[in-house]
């Protein structure tokens, strides 16, 4: 009696014997330590030549040039036509980066004045003017009388603008909410003498002017030059119009943009001069533009 058997598989065809225990286990850790050693230089060289994925990446001193730099292009982008204040660089502090970890907004901002015809018309020069790669845009809304114009700047800093006021248009841009920086900010402020032309305003309107001013504000220009607003503000008001008594004292080469009875501006060949009543007296700004 025979039975019949499969014949045996070719050698090579047969299974691996299984390595031991102990062996695959130190195959497996060296393929996790490999892994991690990769993840850890990808990290490395990513911090190194990356840019910010997220703004809480870069504290509000680091984002300083940015804010500076996109207000320079505002005040350049709406020419020589407006009188310009710079209201430098504000610390909101109060908002919170995660539920445990505060953080800090910062805010700069500029405001400008024209024609009240022009306001609406100025966003769109300034948006037309401005990097493609801010992607300005502009919203006109008449059935609201509402004017704004919205452009990201880069490194997670916002543009906003709005006509706020009859020929008078404000500029924001912030950084959102980011770190607090790790020194303090120091009042950079030293002595900044009064110049003759705010002098010669607040004498005109029967005002004493102090030796020297309140803040000096500058921005850098895409030309390479300074923009630079001082600014200054005494107790008092003036118990005349503003418009009756500067408008013989800003001479025939000015250009008078707003004659309102809170507030007076007008450029020179080199300054815009700004004039308002405030509950605390009357302010006078001074600004070069961008050369």
């Amino acid at each position: 009696m025979t039975t019949d058997t499969a014949p045996p598989p070719p050698p090579d065809s047969r299974p691996a014997p299984e390595p031991p225990a102990g062996k695959r286990r130190r195959r497996l850790l060296g393929g996790v330590a490999g892994w991690a050693v990769l993840l850890l230089l990808v990290a490395y060289v990513s911090v190194r030549t990356d840019a910010p994925t997220v703004r809480e990446q870069r504290d509000v001193v680091a984002a300083m040039p940015v804010v500076n730099r996109a207000l320079g292009r505002l005040l350049s982008g709406a020419g020589p036509e407006v009188v310009a204040e710079i209201g430098g660089q504000e610390l909101e502090p109060g908002c919170r980066i995660s539920p445990m970890r505060d953080g800090i907004n910062l805010v700069g901002i500029l405001t400008l004045r024209t024609a009240e015809a022009d306001a609406p018309a100025l966003l769109d020069r300034i948006a037309e003017r401005l990097p493609a790669d801010y992607h300005a845009r502009v919203r006109h809304r008449p059935e609201t009388d509402t004017h704004t114009l919205r452009a990201d700047a880069g490194e997670f800093v916002v543009i906003s603008g709005a006509v706020t006021d009859p020929g008078v248009v404000e500029f924001t841009a912030e950084t959102g909410c980011r770190p607090s920086p790790d020194v303090e900010f120091a009042n950079t402020l030293m002595g900044i003498v009064l110049n003759d032309e705010a002098v010669r305003v607040l004498t005109a309107l029967g005002l004493s002017a102090p030796e020297f001013a309140d803040d000096n504000p500058t921005l850098r220009c895409p030309s390479g030059g300074v923009a630079r607003t001082t600014r200054v503000t005494v107790p008092g008001t003036p118990t005349t119009p503003l418009g009756a008594t500067l408008g013989p004292v800003v001479g025939p080469g000015a250009t008078v943009v707003t004659d309102q009875p809170d507030s007076y501006a007008y450029r020179t060949a080199s300054l815009g001069v700004v004039v308002t009543l405030t509950e605390t007296g009357t302010r006078v700004s001074t600004t070069t533009p961008c050369p």
